[in-house]
């Protein structure tokens, strides 16, 4: 009985072994979602900086923030501060935008860490 529990465990090691590596490779998910029916309330102006918010947010998501200084890192934080305040303000008649809680969080824990 003995040795078939330490083959389970051994087994299970190598399984998450192998295949956890494969599980995180996969790229990031865009946490940038537009409503579409809300999106054409907007006049044409609105909707060009909705697309452009959209842009960048992706653009910083999957930006490789491993070799800036602190200084930038800052900024891009002030940055994403501020994407996000003004994707507020075109939510004002519905849910035009939605930034996924989770990922802002996972964004800003990952420029902390990096810090």
């Amino acid at each position: 009985m003995k040795t078939t529990k330490n083959y389970l465990g051994v087994c299970l090691l190598t399984a998450c072994t192998l295949f956890g590596p494969v599980a995180f490779a996969k790229e990031p998910k865009s946490n940038f979602k537009i409503d579409e029916a809300n999106f054409e309330k907007l006049n044409t102006q609105e909707q060009q900086r909705v697309l452009e918010i959209g842009a960048r947010w992706d653009a910083i998501a999957n930006m490789d923030r491993s070799d800036l200084d602190k200084a930038d890192r800052k900024e891009l934080r002030e940055e994403v501060r501020s994407l996000k305040a003004e994707s507020k303000t075109f939510n004002h008649d519905g849910t035009v935008i939605y930034l996924s809680t989770a990922g802002i969080i996972i964004i800003i824990l990952l420029l902390i860490l990096i810090l």
